[in-house]
């Protein structure tokens, strides 16, 4: 199988994934590379971005976040918008606070954004010391509530579960270990931190670690029940909803075009907008008896205020049979003309073609010759 055709202007990917039942799919991703003007219009980009084959981290992946998550995911039953930038004050003048919101629909998620902090002890507590004046501040979860605790030694480490990447976390700290080190950049209006031993919910924009709660509830039981009667395949509990690499309040019932994402003191401009395109993504699956046409579901969105920038990816995904090879080509965009030895439509599942000469076309292509 093989994309033969892609008439989108943007990237188009595929890969073979296997669902829950252990029934192989081939599944294509289309990703395009969007500008955005100040009113919010969104037109292709002369340079388009590559799709992501596997997850690339702000640095080493055992120790930061996501920042592009891989974009062959067998499927996403919501729609995923996802934030990678920072914090910009207005005017570019220092503040010590600053409040950062993401408006999708009408939907406000709003985030508190401090200076550089660190905990201080004194006359027997601890608390947040004054925030030192910023201008930028990646909007990343390692800025975040999370993190982990080794101060018991190795092997009895405590993890922050929601965050494993984030700082503020010492549940077996005393006040003179404590004292020091980082507190927060990011937090969540009304659970803003006052001492070390608050347990505010993490707050970020980006991508949500795979193992990270709520996430991975969603990615089955894998237990010596699944290992005797279904590995190596997806248990039977598995839930697609873990394809979802979006924080949940950053989720949303399919796009279809028109929606309105404003983005506040995320870039030089105090208000960046995106209004997503109406675009149509027609996907053909050319097998050996048969045509199968989709259009392709928007189910990611990827932000980048700060460059005035968004990739949007489509997905599509047809089930395969037993054989793969019958899958013969997949055409991108909208449909081509019939070309020459190929099949004008199929009648009960058989093509039909123009003439002799070009049913033979067609029997050596897909026979492997010529």
């Amino acid at each position: 199988m093989q994309i033969a055709l892609n008439t989108t202007q943007m990237q188009a990917g595929l890969t073979v994934a296997t669902d829950k039942e252990a029934r192989d799919h081939c599944v294509v991703v289309v990703k395009g590379t969007f500008e955005t003007s100040s009113q919010g219009e969104m037109t292709l980009a002369r340079q388009q971005q590559p799709l992501v084959e596997t997850d690339e981290h702000h640095g080493a992946p055992a120790t930061t976040s996501i920042r592009y998550e891989c974009d062959f995911a067998l499927e996403k039953p919501l729609t995923d918008v996802i934030v990678v930038g920072k914090a910009v004050s207005p005017s570019r003048q220092q503040v010590k606070q600053l409040a950062v919101r993401l408006e999708v629909q009408g939907r406000k998620k709003d985030l508190l954004v401090f200076g550089e902090r660190c905990w201080v002890r004194s006359i027997g507590s601890v608390f947040p010391s004054a925030p030192v004046p910023f201008v930028e501040m990646p909007l990343t979860f390692e800025r975040a509530f999370g993190g982990l605790d080794e101060s018991r030694g190795p092997g009895r480490a405590a993890v922050e579960q929601r965050n494993p990447v984030g700082v503020g976390f010492h549940p077996h700290r005393d006040a003179v270990q404590i004292e020091g080190t980082p507190v927060p950049n990011l937090e969540r209006p009304g659970q803003t931190l006052s001492s070390p031993r608050d347990r505010p919910e993490p707050i970020g924009l980006g991508c949500v670690g795979r193992a990270w709660t709520p996430r991975i509830s969603h990615a089955g039981t894998y237990d010596a029940r699944w290992r005797d009667e279904r590995a190596p395949f997806l248990p039977a509990d598995f839930d697609s909803r873990y394809f979802q690499c979006a924080p949940a309040d950053q989720q949303f019932t399919h796009f279809r075009g028109g929606e309105l994402i404003r983005c506040v003191n995320m870039a030089a401009e105090p208000v960046v907008q995106y209004v997503i395109p109406s675009l149509h993504v027609p996907i053909r699956f050319r097998f050996l008896d048969r045509e199968v046409d989709q259009l392709g579901v928007l189910d990611t969105v990827v932000l980048e205020p700060h460059l005035a920038r968004a990739m949007l990816v489509w997905r599509a995904s047809v089930p395969l049979g037993k054989k793969l090879n019958t899958l013969l080509e997949i055409f991108v965009g909208e449909p081509p003309r019939t070309r020459l030895g190929q099949p004008v439509h199929y009648r009960n599942g058989k093509p039909v073609f123009r003439g002799l000469e070009e049913a033979i076309r067609w029997l050596r292509r897909t026979r492997g010759g010529r």
